[in-house]
């Protein structure tokens, strides 16, 4: 009996990814339908300085965001880094010069490069997901809320193409990245702590350690592929 509640939980659960994996794509359309750059880009903007002033208190909003408003600037955010991203694989081979006779390698190499941090994004969020069993959040939600989480590691890819102007500026991106990527983790924990709805911290640690684990087995798989997340 108890068998057939967990197989008939799973197959629950496997549907209800499915409805909202299909709701969040078509929300993905409809919201870079409806981006609005030069008024986005204000909103994006107004959005970090709160984040600089009240990072915990941002995102907790964000986590309890049920009419999804947050999700048109997450999409904004992501869409900087993906372009972030495909710039420096693009000017990486510009400068170098290895494009000639590496071509077909090259044009994969942008590829993996730019769907990088979509897949990145994705696994985290779609692991929140699956394993948010107690406070369960729309896929949109969760989403939203680790975008905003990786805004420092975003900005990091942004900065990093100073490097490609000169090659003296790789000390200080590098470092820069760094710090960054230390913060986003920071962050993501206390993200994915307002999605869980947990208060304390003692409670929650266990279960951001395996999702992390988890997470980064999905990382090790994609690293044999090509694709660093």
């Amino acid at each position: 009996m108890e068998e057939e509640n967990k197989n008939q939980n799973q197959t629950i659960d496997k549907e209800n990814l499915k409805k909202e994996t299909v709701e969040t794509v078509n929300q993905v359309k409809e919201t870079i339908k409806n981006v609005d750059i030069k008024n986005d880009a204000k909103e994006a903007t107004g959005f970090v300085t709160s984040m600089f002033k009240d990072p915990l208190g941002t995102i907790k909003k964000i986590s309890e965001d049920t009419n999804n408003k947050a999700f048109k600037i997450a999409i904004i955010f992501l869409i900087i880094w993906v372009a972030a991203e495909f710039i420096d694989a693009i000017l990486s081979i510009v400068v170098s010069r290895y494009w000639s006779g590496y071509w077909p390698s090259r044009l994969l190499g942008i590829v993996k490069t730019t769907i990088a941090p979509i897949l990145s994004v994705l696994a985290l969020s779609i692991i929140v997901y699956a394993m948010n069993k107690k406070e369960k959040k729309n896929l949109v939600t969760t989403i939203s809320s680790v975008v905003v989480a990786k805004i420092p590691v975003i900005l990091a890819s942004v900065v990093s193409l100073a490097t490609l102007i000169s090659s003296n500026a790789s000390a200080l991106t590098v470092r820069f990245s760094g710090f960054c990527s230390a913060i986003s983790v920071v962050l993501t924990y206390f993200s994915i702590k307002s999605l869980f709805g947990e208060e304390q911290n003692s409670k929650f640690i266990k279960k951001f350690v395996i999702i992390y684990a988890i997470y980064y087995v999905v990382s090790l798989v994609l690293y044999y592929l090509g694709i660093y997340i």
